[in-house]
Formats: structure tokens, sequence, C-alpha cells
């Protein structure tokens, strides 16, 4: 969608009509209406279904602000979770309940709902579920309707984040939206043609190679260079999207958040995930990790923390199996890193004074894990077993 002609020209019609012809009052509301225009020109059902849960959500919050009442709290949740499960995730709990009555030899099949999951449907229950948790908490101290719907609908990050928070967004719609600025073009084309750089000439490029994921009987080698290209695909795939949303937005007077920073160069797993997806990341740190209790707690409810939350990391990526294993996969390993950091870390620091060095050697091993696990993020189950095995030299 961000690489559309349609996306283009909308983009630069709407681009004039915001800051020459639209007087600086009404502009949040013509960044309602224009959002509202293009995803409903687009996707007109996806649009429709968000729309409706804009308006269930924000009533619902009201509730939490007039009341502090956690019921309200819980019923906003359980809309956006509910209708995200349903078009997601319906499909591969039954498909996987059926699998299981095969393999006890029922011939009962549950029937599989054909569902076409909405647009950036993932993206938006997140920033639902914010905006209700940080309402109850007093974080969001008051809210407007308009300024909520324009925030929901704001075009530029709803298909493919990154997941902005409302009070940012709140704050920048009263002060930098007022008077043009030129930084606001060098700065959003810049971004966006550097998203179109990563996206078209070196991501799309690297898909060929990639290919050998999906292939069996290929060498160690093969499986290797198709690892790595894929590592490098993903990254310049997501980033250049991010990169256009960012710039995309930037055109509007908007700095929406980060989404990357050089996370293939962090010198473990745990820097690695707090410069990839970063508005991912961040989200489930400050809703789900901390209020489990984070780190500061027993060894047992903490190892339990990681592992809830990795679970739920992969599956929010995708309703299937490999995805989950991902997330175990990166559980495991953020685990292994805590161990090596109490016990190990300060023993080989002593062998290695060389703090680079063990910078090059960490970046090294963890950009080596990372590349591992992104084979399990887009092969199935089987063939992700399969190639690991064959990289790692273990196959026939």
């Amino acid at each position: 969608m961000l690489l559309s002609l349609f996306y283009g020209s909308f983009l630069v019609v709407f681009f004039l009509l915001y800051w020459f012809v639209v007087p600086a009052r009404h502009r949040r509301d013509a960044l309602l209406l224009a959002s509202l225009f293009f995803f409903l020109f687009s996707f007109p059902m996806a649009t429709m279904i968000l729309v409706s849960m804009t308006l269930m959500v924000y009533g619902k919050g009201q509730m939490i602000l007039q009341s502090r009442r956690k019921f309200w709290l819980v019923l906003g949740l359980l809309l956006p979770l509910g209708v995200l499960s349903a078009y997601k995730y319906s499909a591969w709990v039954l498909g996987t309940v059926n699998d299981v009555l095969l393999l006890v030899q029922q011939t009962a099949r549950l029937p599989i709902p054909d569902l076409v999951i909405p647009l950036g449907i993932s993206f938006f229950t997140f920033k639902f579920m914010h905006y209700l948790i940080d309402l109850y908490r007093g974080d969001i101290r008051e809210t407007n309707f308009r300024q909520f719907v324009a925030y929901m609908l704001f075009f530029p990050t709803l298909a493919s984040g990154p997941i902005e928070r409302y009070q940012r967004f709140e704050v920048q719609t009263r002060e930098h939206t007022v008077t043009f600025r030129w930084e606001c073009i060098y700065e959003g084309l810049f971004r966006i043609l550097l998203g179109l750089f990563k996206k078209v000439v070196i991501a799309d490029s690297l898909t060929p190679f990639t290919d050998g994921l999906q292939t069996a009987g290929l060498s160690s080698v093969s499986y290797w260079i198709a690892a790595y290209a894929y590592a490098i695909k993903i990254y310049m795939d997501f980033s250049g999207y991010s990169d256009i949303a960012i710039g995309s937005a930037r055109l509007f007077g908007y700095k929406i958040m980060e989404n990357f920073n050089y996370p293939y160069f962090k010198r473990n797993l745990s820097l690695f995930w707090r410069n990839w997806h970063m508005s991912l990341t961040s989200w489930f740190r400050d809703y789900l990790f901390i209020p489990l209790g984070g780190s500061r707690v027993n060894t047992a409810r903490m190892l339990r923390n990681i592992f809830i939350v990795w679970m739920a990391t992969g599956i929010w990526h995708g309703a299937a199996w490999n995805f989950v294993l991902w997330g175990l996969f990166h559980a495991i390993g953020l685990i292994i890193l805590k161990y090596y950091s109490s016990w190990v870390g300060p023993w080989v620091a002593r062998l290695v004074p060389s703090d680079r060095v063990l910078a090059g050697l960490g970046g090294v091993v963890t950009f080596h894990y990372v590349v591992v696990g992104w084979v399990f993020f887009t092969c199935d189950v089987q063939q992700s077993f399969y190639v690991i095995s064959r990289m790692l030299g273990l196959g026939g």
C-alpha cells in the first residue's frame, strides 16, 4: 500500500491542501477526513470495522475516565482482542483442533471460517489497548473524540506501524502542525526516499536469494547464504516501510516513534530487541512484561514472564506454530544471555579485557543467533527444523 501509485498521489495532493489551503485550526480534522477517505477508498470493509471499533473503544474509554473501574477496562480490552482473535487466530486454533482430532482418529471436523484479515488489525489493536490502559492508569488525563479518531486513523502508520502513543500524537497535533516548516519537506522526503531504496532496491533484489529456505536438498553453505539474504531482506523490508511511514508523517509536521536503530550491530540479544521494531518491543515491555513483574521477581516468575512475553510476541507476528517456535527460540536466547551475564560474563571479561573485542564477538554471536531464528519466522515447522539441521551440518 505504501508503495502504490495511489498512495504517492494522495500524499502529494493532501500535503498541498493541508499546508496551503486548510486553515491551521482545521488541520487535525482535515487529517482525520483524509485518513478516513484514504482507507475507505482502498479498504472499505477494513475501514468499517476500524471505525466501528474506534467508536466503541472511545465509549469504553469515557467510562474508564469517569469511574476508574477495572470492569470497564476489562470490557474495553475484550473488544479489540476479541476482534483480533476472531479474524487472525480462529482459523489457526480450529485447524489445530482438527489436527488433534485426526491424530486420535476422530472423524469429526470443526468448520474453519474463511475470513479476510483486515489491514493493520494487529497495529490498531495495540493502539486501542495502549489508550485504554493509559486511561485507567491516569497517564491520559483527558481525551477528545476527534483527536482520538485522528490518532487511530492516522494513515501513514495504521497499516504497518510504528505503534505511536496517544500522548505524543496529541501533543504534536497542538504544537507542530500550526506553522509550515521547510524541514518537514526535507526530512520527510529523505525518509520516504530512503525507505523506497531499502524496500525496492535492496529487499526486493534479495528475494531470489531467500527462496532456498523453502527448498529441500541444498548444501549447508546454500542455506546459510539464503538465511543471510533473508536477514538483510526482512530488515530492509520492514525498516523501509517504517521509514516511509515516518517520512509521510513528517510531511504533516509529526515526528513519530523510530522503529529501528541498527539492531544487527548490537552486542547481545537484549540490545538487539531494544533496537528492532522498537515501538512493538516497548509496547510489550510497558503493557505486558512490567505488569507481570518484569525481572524484579524470583527466578521462576522471571522465567515465566519472559516466556509469556515471547510467546505473545511470536503469536502477534503470525497465526502459526512456526511463530510460536520463533518466540520460544528468542525467549531461550534471552534467558541464556541473562545467566551468561551473571555467571560467565565476568570471567570472560577478565580473559578478554578489550571491550571492543568482546563487543565484536558478542555482535557476531548475536547476529548469527538472530539469523537462525529467522528460519523459524519464514518457514513452516517441518521445513524450519530441516533447514536448521542442514545449516548446522546435522542433516544427511
